[in-house]
């Protein structure tokens, strides 16, 4: 189970894992979401928006691939 606070959020319009918006420094957010997007994470939680329950870690990486954050 993964807790990412603001770091990741889930969309509120279509639940699809994204950046979170709360950060002042856009790379080092990215570098956070890379780190987190490198787990095994079957659950992760979000400071904002509902929980991935089933294939977090697939889900995060999908989004990863987005910003740049994962290869």
């Amino acid at each position: 189970m993964l807790f990412t606070g603001d770091a990741v959020a889930a969309s509120p319009v279509d639940g699809r894992v994204m950046l979170g918006v709360f950060h002042v420094d856009r790379d080092r957010a990215v570098a956070s979401f890379r780190r987190l997007a490198g787990l095994e994470a079957e659950v992760a939680c979000f400071g904002h928006g509902d929980a991935v329950t089933a294939g977090a870690g697939d889900a995060l990486r999908a989004s990863g691939r987005t910003y740049g954050a994962v290869g």
